[in-house]
């Protein structure tokens, strides 16, 4: 290698530090108010909710390695994954409690922004993300709900699905397109494996980048107002790493 390929060499790594850089802080300002960096501000609702996005995704491709989603096969390979394969009990667990709590953590993350009055202007387009992908998750929970295939899980479905037949003109389309069919059944859970692996997961990825980077364009965290206070003495700006990573 000549020296102009080294020197071209090292402007494109340079320019993938640059891209790479922006590209963070896109997501994360440099500097933020020392205020923001309070446990009491957030609760750590958010992050919690991201930690859990992340280990069921990571448990998700476990339990895929051993799930099949046929109704002949679907209980028995739950039962296989639980008995045979090694800590395959526990990975199923961490996946279904981990679901569990991320409703929680995204509901009460969802009360602290609706009482703190973080959803009104500039931040009014990024509540109605946050809702969205509250939604989405609302939704993987119940199209997992199905996946292991026993009475509790079928009648259950049976149940919710039978009542969208009540939503006046596509109630009936409705109920076919998610069933499959006219009853819960094989399609059924072709349907919600399909949904729950593969058109849910895609959405939240897409939904909760673009949510942080609406938080990063409107300044971050919303500030309780203080009376008689200034914006000039409402504290410093302080690095966000490595305080706002230590506080997440």
């Amino acid at each position: 290698m000549n020296g102009r390929d080294a020197l071209r060499a090292e402007k494109a790594r340079e320019g993938y530090r640059r891209l790479l850089n922006s590209l963070v802080l896109h997501f994360r300002p440099r500097y933020v108010p020392e205020e923001t960096l309070r446990w009491t501000l957030t609760w750590g609702l958010g992050g919690m909710a991201v930690v859990l996005v992340f280990l069921l995704f990571g448990t998700g491709v476990l339990l895929k390695f051993f799930y099949q989603p046929f109704p002949d096969r679907a209980y028995e390979s739950i039962l296989h994954l639980q008995n045979q394969v090694p800590f395959g009990r526990l990975i199923r667990n961490i996946h279904h409690w981990s679901a569990n709590a991320l409703i929680l953590a995204a509901f009460l993350h969802f009360l602290r922004v609706f009482f703190t009055g973080a959803f009104h202007a500039p931040r009014q387009f990024n509540w109605v993300i946050g809702t969205a992908s509250f939604l989405v998750i609302l939704f993987s929970n119940f199209t997992g709900y199905l996946l292991p295939w026993d009475q509790l899980a079928f009648w259950a479905v049976t149940i919710c699905t039978g009542m969208l037949e009540y939503i006046p003109g596509i109630g009936l389309w409705l109920q076919a397109l998610i069933q499959g069919g006219p009853e819960v059944g094989p399609g059924t859970l072709s349907n919600f494996y399909a949904i729950h692996t593969a058109i849910l997961p895609v959405c939240l990825l897409i939904l909760m980048p673009f949510h942080f980077w609406r938080i990063r364009k409107a300044g971050g965290l919303v500030i309780p107002r203080q009376p008689g206070k200034g914006l000039e003495e409402r504290g410093q700006r302080v690095p966000a790493i490595p305080n706002l990573l230590l506080r997440e």
